[in-house]
C-alpha cells in the first residue's frame, strides 16, 4: 500500500529523485557495466581474440577469482558484508602495507570489485516480502488443481493483495471497484480465485484460445459448471474449439502511446474495430441456478449422501475475453461487458452476436487491470490503460520476460571495446521504433548522458534481467555454468569448422555503420536440449547437431562438417578449453548480478511514467511475493484522481 517512499529503496534513500538520478547516472557511465548488460554474450567467448574475459576484467580481478572456487565467489557477489571486507582493505592501506588478512583461504578481493559489488546492490531495489498467514487458505483444494507450488503462493498473495487494494481504491475515491480486468488471464487461477473467494467480477483477457478452453476446464471442474456460454462475433466463428478463432487487423497506434507525447488523453484516440474482440465462456456466477450445476468434488455434510449434497455457493462473475491485446484502449470490451448485444441468448451455445459498441456516455463501470506476469509490452498496455480508459481506476501489474519489450528510442551509441558479435537480431530489435516499447517515461526518453540522450536497453540487457541469482543453490548454479560452457564450447568447433563466420573486432560496440562486420547470416539457435543431452560434451553436441541439421541456412554444413565428427575430438576440445569454464562461470555471475539494476530500471521506468500523467493520484512498486518463490515479485500500482 502506499507509503512515503513509494519505491522498495534501502535505508540510504529518503527521496525517490535522487534514487532515480543514482540509477540512471551509474547506468549510462560505468564502462563495466554497461558492457556486462549488454555488451557481452556468452555465444562470443571462446572465438574472440583477445578474449572476452581477459578485454572485460582488470588484471587485479582476475588474480582474485583465479585463487577463489566459483562459489565462494558467487557468495561475494550475492551475500558477502562487502562493507566489513572494504574496511580491512583500507585499514591496510593507511598502514603503508598492501591487503592484509585472506578470505576463505585466499587473498581479500580489490576495493574496486566490492565497489562494484556496492553500487549494484545500492541500486537495486528491495525484494523483501512478509507472506500473509492463511491458516485457513484462501484457495480451496478445487480451485488449486493445476496449480504448482510456485503457481499457489502467486495466486493465493496477489488474490489477497488485489482485494486489499480494491478496498483502498474505494477508501480513496469513495466508490467501490466494479470489475477486476485481468490482463493475459491464461488459465485464469488468478480471476477464478478473485471470483470464488473474493465475489469480484472479472473480465478476463486472453488472446490464446486454447488456454481459454482450458480455463473453461478448470471452470467446469472447480466451479460444477454444466452448461457453457459461448458468444463470439461473426469474423471470429469457431467451427472448431481446437482451432483459434481469426483475429482483426491491428487498430492503429494512438497519439498518446507515441514516443513524443505521453500526456494525450484517451479522448484523442480512435476507437478500434467493434470486432477486434471475441467474447465467449461467459459465466457470471451470480447469474446460475443450482440446476446449472453438476457434482464435482468439494466438502461434504458427514453422513448425507452425495444425491442430497447441497449445490456448491458460486461468487462473484467471470467473463471471457478471446483478444490479442495491442494497445491500452479498453473502452468498447468494458462496454460490451455491461451493455452486452441483445442479439445472443444466454446458455445457447449456438447462438452467435455481433459485438455493437454505442457511442453514448460513458458505461459505469469502475475498473481495476491487473496482471500475473504478463509479457513484454502487454504490462505497458495496462499501465497506459489507467490514463487512457475513463473507466480504469487502478492497475496493478506485475511483468516478466524483458526480453519481449520492444525497443522505442533505436540503438544506442555508446563507444566501448566491442566484446560481442553485432549479430542481426540485436541490429534489428534496436531499430524497432516501437511507440508502445522501452522507455514509457519521458524522464527515461529525455535523460542526457556521454551516449546521447535517452536510457535504452539493448535484447541481451533485457534478457538478463529475467536471472534470479539470489535463488541459484549449488546445484543450479553448476547446471546454469555447464550448459552456458558447452554452448559456448560448440560456437567454438562451429567456428572452426566454418560454418559460422569468425567474429569481427569492430572498434564500437553499438555503431554497426562504423563496425568493420561481415553479414553473419541468421543467428544458429539450439533452443532447449533434454538433461540428458548435459550428461558430457559429446550427448551435448550429438543433441544439437540432430537439430541444427534441419536448419534452413546452416543445416547442410552442420551435417557435412559435424554429423561424425568423433568422441575423441571432442574430447580434445573440452581438454583445451577446460579453464575458460571457471572464467566463462565468472562473468556470467557478475552478469546475472548486474542485471538486477537492469530490472530496476525497468520497473522505475513504469512507475515514472504513472506519476508524470495528472489523472494518477498516487503510484507505487512493492514486492507481493517472496523471491525465493516467485522472483519477479514487483507490482507497480497506479490509481486514478
Amino acid at each position: 500500500m502506499p507509503s512515503d517512499n513509494p519505491l522498495p529503496l534501502g535505508p540510504e534513500w529518503t527521496d525517490p529523485d535522487s534514487y532515480v538520478d543514482a540509477l540512471l547516472a551509474f547506468a549510462t557511465s560505468d564502462d563495466l557495466f554497461r558492457n556486462l548488460c549488454g555488451g557481452v554474450h556468452i555465444l562470443d567467448f571462446l572465438t574472440r581474440e583477445p578474449s572476452v574475459y581477459t578485454t572485460l576484467l582488470q588484471d587485479d580481478w582476475r588474480d582474485f577469482f583465479e585463487e577463489h572456487d566459483i562459489h565462494d565467489i558467487l557468495h561475494l557477489l550475492l551475500r558477502e558484508d562487502v562493507g566489513q571486507l572494504r574496511q580491512q582493505q583500507e585499514s591496510s592501506a593507511l598502514n603503508g602495507h598492501t591487503a592484509v588478512g585472506t578470505w576463505r583461504g585466499g587473498p581479500l578481493p580489490p576495493i574496486s570489485l566490492l565497489d562494484y559489488i556496492s553500487n549494484i546492490r545500492r541500486l537495486s531495489l528491495r525484494r523483501d516480502f512478509t507472506p500473509v498467514d492463511f491458516r485457513q487458505g484462501t484457495i480451496p483444494p478445487r480451485l488449486a488443481i493445476g496449480m504448482k507450488t510456485k503457481k499457489l503462493h502467486e495466486v493465493e498473495n496477489f488474490s489477497h493483495y488485489v482485494d486489499q487494494l480494491c478496498g483502498q481504491v474505494a477508501e480513496l475515491r469513495g466508490e467501490d471497484v466494479s470489475h477486476v480486468v485481468d490482463f493475459g488471464s491464461g488459465q485464469n487461477y488468478l480471476g477464478r480465485t478473485l471470483a470464488n473467494s473474493y465475489n469480484k467480477h472479472i473480465i478476463a483477457i486472453e488472446r490464446e484460445h486454447q488456454h481459454m478452453r482450458g480455463a473453461n476446464r478448470f471452470d467446469q471442474h472447480a466451479l460444477g459448471i454444466k452448461k457453457e456460454v459461448i458468444w463470439q462475433n461473426n469474423e471470429g466463428k469457431c467451427e472448431d474449439c481446437d482451432e483459434r478463432p481469426t483475429q482483426k487487423s491491428q487498430s492503429p497506434v494512438r497519439a498518446e502511446e507515441s514516443a513524443t507525447d505521453s500526456t494525450t488523453t484517451a479522448k484523442d484516440s480512435a476507437v478500434p474495430n467493434d470486432s477486434d474482440f471475441t467474447v465467449i465462456n461467459v459465466f457470471r456466477g451470480v447469474d446460475i441456478d443450482p440446476e446449472d450445476f453438476t457434482p464435482s468434488p468439494r466438502p461434504r455434510k458427514k453422513g448425507v449422501p452425495a444425491s442430497e449434497q447441497p449445490p456448491r455457493e458460486v461468487r462473484g462473475a467471470i467473463d471471457y475475453i478471446e483478444h490479442n491485446i495491442k494497445d491500452g484502449y479498453l473502452e468498447p470490451i468494458i462496454k460490451h461487458i455491461m451493455e452486452p448485444s441483445t442479439s445472443a441468448v444466454a446458455g445457447d451455445s449456438s447462438q452467435e452476436a455481433t459485438v455493437v459498441i454505442s457511442d453514448g456516455k460513458a458505461v459505469d463501470a469502475r475498473c481495476m487491470v491487473v496482471s500475473l506476469h504478463s509479457c513484454g509490452n502487454l504490462v505497458h498496455h495496462g499501465i497506459r490503460s489507467l490514463v487512457l480508459n475513463p473507466s480504469v481506476v487502478a492497475v496493478a501489474m506485475i511483468g516478466c520476460c524483458y526480453n519481449l519489450m520492444t525497443e522505442r528510442l533505436g540503438p544506442i551509441t555508446w563507444k566501448l571495446p566491442i566484446l560481442r558479435s553485432l549479430h542481426p537480431r540485436l541490429q534489428e530489435t534496436s531499430r524497432a521504433y516501437d511507440p508502445h516499447g522501452f522507455p514509457m517515461s519521458q524522464r527515461m526518453e529525455n535523460f542526457a548522458h556521454e551516449g546521447g540522450t535517452g536510457v535504452k536497453l539493448n535484447i541481451t540487457a533485457r534478457s538478463m534481467a529475467v536471472q534470479a541469482p539470489y535463488n541459484w543453490g549449488r546445484e543450479d548454479s553448476e547446471s546454469f555454468f555447464t550448459r552456458h560452457y558447452y554452448r559456448a564450447l560448440l560456437q567454438r568447433i562451429l567456428v572452426d569448422k566454418e560454418i559460422i563466420p569468425r567474429p569481427v573486432n569492430a572498434r564500437s560496440l553499438y555503431e554497426p555503420e562504423q563496425a568493420e562486420i561481415e553479414a553473419t547470416g541468421p543467428p544458429l539457435i539450439v533452443g532447449s536440449l533434454r538433461k540428458a543431452a548435459f550428461t558430457s560434451f559429446p550427448a551435448y553436441v550429438r543433441a544439437a547437431v540432430s537439430r541444427l541439421c534441419r536448419d534452413a541456412h546452416y543445416g547442410a554444413k552442420v551435417q557435412e562438417r559435424l554429423a561424425n565428427i568423433t568422441d575423441e575430438e571432442l574430447e580434445r576440445y573440452v581438454q583445451e578449453y577446460a579453464p575458460t569454464k571457471k572464467h566463462l562461470s565468472v562473468t556470467w555471475s557478475l552478469m546475472a548480478l548486474s542485471a538486477s539494476v537492469i530490472e530496476a530500471i525497468i520497473v522505475v521506468d513504469r512507475w515514472q511514467f504513472l506519476r508524470e500523467h495528472e489523472s494518477v493520484k498516487d503510484c507505487w512498486v512493492e514486492p507481493v511475493f517472496a523471491y525465493k518463490e516467485s522472483p519477479r515479485n514487483l507490482a507497480v500500482i497506479g490509481i486514478k484522481k
